[in-house]
């Protein structure tokens, strides 16, 4: 988990110590949240409503023992995914249905040579009866829509649009897909990839249980996590691995095929066992197996044969098919059709109402922007709904929780006294974390019970006048018998990562947690620290830049007693506030900053410089019906000192 790694010590090429579960409670309770966590960082969680599949069928061939066509579907409105559909060429079915992701073959789908051959696999296991489905990975062959296949941008992934989010979708329209084949039984649905295809087979058996068998194929490993933007995806690993990924496959049939030549060489003594743990736990010990091949990296003749067996095995149940008399098993000649036989647009030309590059990203913002402004809510039940769906998305994107005064310590440093009030230097920080976060905490001597947490953009410093003594907010926050507590959250004062930071490296970004994910954290861990000190209720006030990590902080932790945030006149109509220290993955797709009055309500909340342009619709709903509408307050300028405390004396009287 993130709490044991040092932060910021992350990395694709290091090797993960597979966790283990003593329990199946246990792993059921945290496979249930990592299912969440890889569709949430995507901006898929909950999944998007599904219109019913619309495939075009736009050419078919005949073969010896199977029929392939050419297929486009509309996996999102404007958005297709593309590829070839092999049918066994005997008998009516219903068959079972395989998808086959191809991984990064320079022919994509069509890919035809000793190392790798999907249309051999496809063809093969059409003549030994299972409907076959190869679709493109975004930007091959016929997936013309985006410009390249490596497209990614920090930009996008704010509204869940990269090559990953894109392909996991198809992913799940293509089990829709042969779902809704006549010919095809809906309840034996496989999938099976190498490489990059095989990344994509365990994503998709992880988070969609129709996936009934799977067989990803020299992809899962402890110690190399895919090289490609379409493989990563900032947040996705930030306290997993795909080893942990792949077991989600438990308790369904589960085949990992290795090469002694790549990064899958271990698997029988490293990955394979991690995972054979978890399928012990269900007694299903049975459903998970390995085979090696002695060769490089691949999809060849040898590793396809061991997955015609496991597929045979699972979803016809005979294996005997696949080891019918030929040199190569289930696999005999084919006349190869040409590339162009096969394409779905061969001419280029996309179907009507198609968006390409940069309008393709602002037809999928558009429908991001939709699915979240449907959620605001106009009754009880709708803002229950989305109060429980926004805080856990929070959660995810930033990689953080709000934890209990018992789960923090504090190590004492220098302490100083004064007249009415004691100032003690301190470094708080959660059980097993590899940094604390550096705090000061007043005291006065008549202490009243309750505490004020204070955020500024130049961290303690900031809260301090020109001579080192306590600013105006913190002495008269003491003079009000407050306990005080100033931090300085990751990157900013005295808090200096442990380690290099890359936020803009979208790899370490995967492993790794945002500087704004970090900084909500510490926020967090500092708020549960002063409720310890101060049981009378504690108030977060955020300054000077500090405004987005205390509405964050209070928006994920019910026991914040109420939050002033200076929201830095933000504008709303850009990205741009919610890129480099702002960024989170899905932020945006999400609601941002948009939706954490509704997390708020009906706490006391002051939203103070906006210069009007503070989005309030989902705060008004919220207080509106939560009957608490005047707990709400918002003001164009900053405030002073004065106002502030004015403010928090009649919040936290409302509160008490």
């Amino acid at each position: 988990m993130t709490d044991s790694v040092e932060r910021g010590g992350r990395h694709g090429e290091m090797a993960f110590q597979p966790p283990r579960y003593e329990t199946l409670e246990a792993w059921e309770r945290r496979a249930a949240w990592l299912r969440e966590h890889l569709l949430a960082v995507q901006g898929l969680w909950p999944l998007p409503d599904r219109e019913p599949v619309r495939a075009t069928f736009t050419g078919r061939l005949e073969g010896d023992g199977y029929t392939v066509e050419n297929v486009y579907l509309e996996s999102w409105p404007g958005f297709y995914c593309t590829g070839n559909l092999y049918r066994p060429g005997r008998g009516a079915g219903p068959f079972p249905g395989v998808l086959h992701p191809h991984g990064h073959w320079s022919r994509g789908r069509l890919e035809d040579q000793p190392l790798g051959s999907i249309r051999a696999r496809c063809i093969a296991m059409a003549r030994l009866g299972m409907v076959s489905f190869a679709y493109d990975m975004v930007g091959y062959n016929d997936s013309l829509q985006v410009p390249h296949h490596r497209f990614a941008s920090f930009r996008g992934a704010l509204w869940g649009i990269s090559p990953m989010a894109l392909q996991t979708w198809n992913s799940i329209r293509a089990v829709d897909f042969l779902q809704s084949l006549p010919d095809v039984d809906p309840q034996r649905i496989g999938c099976t990839g190498a490489s990059g295809g095989g990344t994509q087979t365990f994503l998709l058996a992880a988070v969609d249980e129709r996936v009934r068998v799977a067989a990803p194929v020299n992809m899962i490993s402890a110690h190399f996590q895919g090289g490609c933007v379409c493989e990563n995806l900032p947040g996705l690993r930030i306290d997993t691995s795909n080893v942990e990924i792949g077991a989600l496959m438990a308790p369904r049939p589960l085949l990992l095929v290795s090469a002694t030549g790549d990064w899958t060489t271990n698997t029988p003594t490293v990955e394979y066992p991690a995972i054979r743990a978890i399928y012990d736990l269900y007694g299903a010990g049975d459903r998970v197996a390995w085979a090696q091949v002695d060769a490089p990296h691949n999809y060849n003749a040898a590793s396809r044969a061991h997955v015609y067996r496991w597929f045979c095995r699972w979803l016809l149940g005979d294996e005997s098919p696949a080891d019918a008399s030929s040199t190569r098993g289930a696999e005999r000649p084919f006349a190869a059709h040409g590339d162009e036989e096969l394409r779905v647009f061969p001419t280029g030309q996309l179907p009507a109402g198609a968006a390409t590059g940069a309008d393709l990203v602002a037809l999928l913002e558009r429908a991001a922007r939709h699915r979240l402004l449907r959620m605001v809510p106009t009754g009880a039940d709708e803002l229950a709904g989305l109060r429980l769906v926004a805080r856990r998305r929070l959660e995810h994107v930033l990689g953080t929780r709000a934890v209990d005064p018992k789960e923090v310590s504090a190590e004492a440093g220098e302490e100083e006294r004064s007249d009415g009030w004691s100032r003690l230097l301190l470094t708080i920080a959660r059980a097993g974390d590899g940094q604390g976060v550096p705090g000061t905490l007043y005291t006065p001597v008549e202490a009243g019970g309750r505490g004020a947490l204070l955020l500024h953009g130049a961290g303690r410093q900031g809260l301090d006048d020109a001579y080192g003594d306590p600013g105006g907010l913190v002495a008269g926050l003491l003079a009000a018998g407050y306990s005080v507590l100033g931090v300085d959250v990751l990157g900013v004062g005295a808090a200096r990562p442990a380690s290099p930071r890359r936020d803009d490296d979208w790899f370490w970004a995967t492993f790794n947690p945002s500087l704004l994910g970090e900084r909500v954290r510490d926020v967090l861990t500092a708020v549960a620290y002063l409720r310890g000190v101060a049981p009378g209720g504690v108030a977060v006030v955020g300054l000077s830049g500090a405004g987005p990590w205390a509405l964050l902080a209070t928006a994920v932790d019910d026991g914040i007693a109420a939050v002033c945030a200076d929201a830095g006149a933000m504008r709303f109509d850009v990205d741009d506030a919610f890129l480099g220290e702002g960024f989170a993955p899905a932020l945006r797709a999400y609601g941002d900053l948009q939706v954490t009055p509704a997390l708020v309500a009906p706490r006391p909340l002051l939203l103070a410089n906006t210069a009007r342009r503070f989005p309030c619709t989902w705060g008004e709903a919220a207080y509106r019906l939560l009957g608490a509408r005047d707990a709400m307050l918002e003001r164009a300028n900053p405030l002073d000192d004065d106002e502030i405390l004015a403010w928090l004396r009649a919040a936290m009287e409302r509160d008490g």
